[in-house]
């Protein structure tokens, strides 16, 4: 359940195609946006875990669901899997919010 007045917040599907108007005003505007993935769902390639500096600081009930983002249940050297599959892509690979 969300709690919140009427006209604060709008919850949509992440994966909705979805835009809206550029923020004029002086107000921030917040996005929270989670998402779950089965643990044996993990990524083909390593990914950037949670700084543990963050997660340490974590009440003792929430820091479970902040274990490694690289965890993996399941053999991905199957050999359905093309030996050339590509791990990065334009527009999905997690660098792209690199802006160094």
């Amino acid at each position: 359940m969300i709690t919140c007045r009427a006209g604060t917040a709008a919850v949509i599907n992440q994966t909705v195609f979805h835009a809206n108007y550029p923020n004029v005003s002086q107000e921030d505007r917040r996005l929270l946006a989670i998402a779950y993935r089965p643990a044996w769902a993990g990524p083909i390639a390593d990914v950037t875990d949670w700084p543990a500096e963050k997660v340490a600081r974590l009440p003792d009930h929430v820091r479970p669901f902040f274990q490694s983002l690289n965890t993996r249940r399941i053999d991905f050297n199957v050999p359905n899997r093309p030996a050339n599959m590509r791990t990065e892509a334009l527009g999905i690979n997690p660098s792209r919010w690199d802006v160094s």
